[in-house]
């Protein structure tokens, strides 16, 4: 069996270019239903990890000194757990890690930062056992640093770097580490973003690129750039109007809405709690409202993205000299109502939505998400790209909420199916609608 796919993709994209005004999104602090909290830090790394649904913390400064613990916060159950091993090797305590996230491998990646001393150790921290493991690269690598940014490339399973600061001074370079073969390549692009540290990174799914933003150079930065991870190459993104620069956001990208956000960091004038979304479609920065209270002005908070619940989590900071250890979800990030040809407002019809696949690419287990307005009969489907039909999830009646519906990477034989693209489509009487799909070998 077959089916169009290219046009259940491009009308579900025309769906998306109808012109949106976006409502206010909501603040809500998340009051941990049980377990010790870590203690209040700024700096720490900080991963989604995506087959628990957890947030997952390593390191960090607090007013006693610099920390080498690990956390997790379930994101259901808003339990957290401490994950630090009683025993084995560990990296030294620091701030600024840059913490990276091998979903393939369930892994989190911990790179450089600045403890007793400025560090360009790598260590992966194995999610399933909760043990350290170091990798010792042989030369070249980088030199030891602080402030830097980094983010992973799910398709050649690297951690991709760039810049920072060490007692040299700020650094311009850009680098990928090689687990699988304990290595690490500096890369030289002619055209580079300027030296700097304290910037921060994201992971841009669609395009695959590195994006970074901001960050400090004598002063405080508000530049955004794209790294073609196919390419390695650079490109300035930043427009004519841009936000004060700033140090320590905290950034992600909203992959269901093609751009990045950015909450808080310095000024250089003082701290803010300001929420900025650029989006990469049209190269415009805009600044999100928020309804609620929400959270104290602050830097170098942590953060993470969860798209199947259409929210920012942010863990952490430092506001004027306290340090914070509270969590804040910034909800509806894709609330929007469409905006009327008289130049009006009316809300957008209530619609099953599909929300996409996490982790994404992935190897080889992910989970579907989507929601229906009202009980109805759905399926969701899995094709290739050729339009063939790889294998039928679902085919009921559902009840009214969101719905999580898991693949193992298999057809309907139970066969492995082969590396590459996919999609998932999700159809009910008056809908359809696909997602692209990467399943990595």
């Amino acid at each position: 069996m077959q089916v169009r796919i290219r046009l259940l993709v491009c009308g579900w994209c025309a769906a998306l270019l109808l012109p949106l005004t976006l409502r206010p999104q909501s603040w809500q602090e998340m009051t941990p239903a049980s377990g010790t909290a870590p203690v209040p830090r700024r700096n720490a790394a900080a991963v989604y990890d995506t087959s628990g649904h957890r947030l997952i913390i390593f390191g960090g400064r607090t007013t006693a000194g610099d920390r080498n613990d690990v956390w997790a916060l379930h994101l259901t159950t808003h339990t957290w757990t401490e994950l630090t091993p009683a025993t084995g090797p560990a990296p030294a305590p620091r701030f600024t890690a840059n913490g990276v996230y091998d979903a393939a491998q369930q892994l989190m990646l911990i790179w450089s930062g600045q403890g007793t001393g400025f560090f360009n150790d790598v260590w992966a921290f194995d999610l399933k056992n909760y043990s350290w493991s170091q990798f010792t690269p042989p030369d070249p690598k980088p030199n030891v640093r602080y402030g830097t940014a980094a983010v992973f490339d799910p398709r050649r399973r690297e951690l991709v770097t760039f810049a920072g600061f060490t007692d040299q001074g700020r650094l311009d370079d850009t680098w990928r580490f090689t687990p699988a073969e304990n290595a690490w390549q500096q890369l030289a692009p002619v055209i580079h973003p300027e030296k700097r540290c304290l910037h921060t990174a994201c992971y841009d799914s669609r395009d695959h690129r590195m994006l970074i933003y901001g960050g400090q150079t004598n002063g405080a930065r508000g530049d955004i750039w794209a790294f073609d991870l196919n390419q390695n190459q650079w490109r300035d993104l930043t427009p004519a109007t841009s936000p004060a620069g700033r140090w320590f956001a905290a950034s992600i990208y909203d992959s269901r809405n093609h751009r990045v956000i950015n909450f808080g960091g310095n000024l250089g004038t003082g701290q803010t709690n300001e929420i900025w979304a650029f989006a990469l479609e049209t190269g415009r920065w805009e600044q999100l409202p928020a309804t609620g209270v929400a959270p104290a002005s602050r830097e170098g908070a942590a953060a993470i993205y969860l798209p199947e619940e259409d929210r920012m989590v942010i863990f952490g900071g430092r506001g004027g000299t306290t340090d914070f250890n509270d969590v804040w979800f910034l909800n509806d990030l894709s609330a929007a109502t469409s905006v009327a040809q008289d130049g009006g407002t009316s809300t957008a019809p209530h619609s099953p939505r599909l929300l996409g696949n996490y982790p994404n690419p992935f190897n080889p287990e992910t989970v579907i998400v989507y929601e229906l307005p009202q009980p109805q009969a759905v399926t969701l489907e899995i094709y290739n790209a050729l339009g063939q039909r790889t294998r039928r999830l679902l085919s009921q009646i559902a009840p009214a909420g969101q719905h999580r519906a898991p693949w193992d990477g298999k057809d309907e034989r139970g066969r492995e199916a082969a590396p590459g693209v996919y999609f998932c489509v999700l159809r009910s009487v008056k809908f359809s609608a696909a997602r692209k799909m990467v399943l990595l070998e």
